[in-house]
């Protein structure tokens, strides 16, 4: 980490959360990956503070302020396990412990890591089996939609099922945004590369026939197409 983001970010805290017990800084900037479009990612832990978050802008840098209570994080834990959604637990595991003044952070870290490294809670076969169902009727629309624009919308919607399907029927994390296609290569790099040269290849030359036998042929290892016979329950 570049120490002048260290600095940025003591500097922020000491002028916007003076209060805070327990301050992380996550994201790029922890994995030396920060770019121009960067932001600084912050987890604020403060027993007094409404749980939310808060962006900003400080000494030329967009700050993300994740500020929660020790209640609400430990509901956020738990909720990225049921969601496979691990953006603030892993930020706390993997993230640089900036302020601690009770000596909890490192505690709490521990169990961020453990829990990061235990990974999401399995699919069970209901979730499986609505994914294929929702799998089949998109790639159905996919297959007979002549209108380029509306298949590239459909198409949108089909990779991240298949994607989703592919990590948490397995016990993976999802993530969002970029951290689906690195979760995704971390776990399968093969499949990941050929759903990008499938996709490149269609976006290409409009010919859907072997991003539509992937998308089948991956679908198969979780039992395939599901139409006739599934029921799915409203809440």
């Amino acid at each position: 980490m570049r120490e002048s983001i260290k600095r940025i970010a003591q500097q922020f805290i000491v002028s916007h959360y003076p209060e805070a017990d327990i301050v992380w800084i996550g994201g790029s900037a922890v994995y030396g990956n920060v770019t121009k479009e960067s932001d600084i990612d912050l987890i604020i832990i403060d027993e007094k503070e409404t749980p939310r978050l808060e962006c900003y802008h400080f000494l030329g840098w967009k700050i993300e302020s994740f500020i929660y209570t020790p209640l609400t994080l430990q509901i956020e834990f738990q909720t990225a396990r049921y969601t496979g959604m691990p953006t603030i637990l892993k930020m706390c595991a993997e993230g640089l412990l900036l302020e601690d003044k009770q000596g909890n952070g490192k505690d709490l870290q521990r169990e961020a890591k453990i829990l990061y490294e235990q990974g999401p809670q399995l699919w069970e076969e209901d979730k499986i089996n609505k994914a294929r169902y929702q799998i089949t009727d998109f790639l159905s629309d996919f297959r007979s939609s002549e209108d380029f624009e509306e298949s590239l919308f459909i198409l949108n919607k089909l990779i991240n099922l298949i994607t989703e399907l592919i990590l948490r029927a397995d016990g993976n994390w999802v993530g969002e945004g970029k951290w689906v296609a690195r979760n995704l290569k971390s776990y399968d790099e093969d499949m990941c590369d050929k759903l990008a040269k499938y996709t490149k290849a269609y976006m290409n030359t409009n010919d859907k026939t072997e991003l539509i036998s992937f998308i089948q042929s991956t679908l198969n290892h979780y039992g395939g197409e599901l139409f006739v016979g599934y029921k799915g329950f409203f809440l």
